[in-house]
């Protein structure tokens, strides 16, 4: 990254930017999506979350406010990009770090979620 030009710096701006708003994407049609009993193809999939409706409609409704967060956090880095880029320039490194940064971090608090929802579905497996 210290040896780039602007362009490749912009290229990777993007490329984080394209990831953090696709991840925006997939945790809107996940929550809009997911239904009453578990999925073959959409949702927090895991032993325990697939192991019964009840445990995929816990897990579901344990992680939901974590995945608004998420939403919210990564539209908010998102527009903060914007502003750094119309302000400093896209391929600058200030630009290009913050977008890795929220990529991170959106990333983070997705399997964050993951992690919650799985929890509560095997304390319902346990009787816990």
């Amino acid at each position: 990254m210290w040896g780039m030009d602007s362009q490749e710096l912009s290229g990777l701006t993007l490329s984080m930017s394209g990831g953090t708003a696709l991840l925006v994407v997939a945790v809107v049609l996940v929550q809009r999506i997911v239904s009453d009993t578990p999925s073959a193809v959409v949702g927090i999939r895991t032993r325990a979350t697939m192991s019964s409706p009840a445990a995929w409609q816990l897990a579901h409704r344990t992680a939901e406010p974590a995945l608004r967060r998420t939403q919210w956090i990564a539209l908010a880095g998102l527009v903060f990009q914007l502003f750094i880029g119309l302000w400093l320039g896209f391929g600058a490194m200030a630009s290009t770090v913050f977008s890795i940064i929220v990529f991170v971090v959106v990333t983070g608090m997705l399997v964050h979620a993951a992690l919650l929802g799985d929890r509560a579905a095997k304390r319902f497996q346990t009787g816990r």
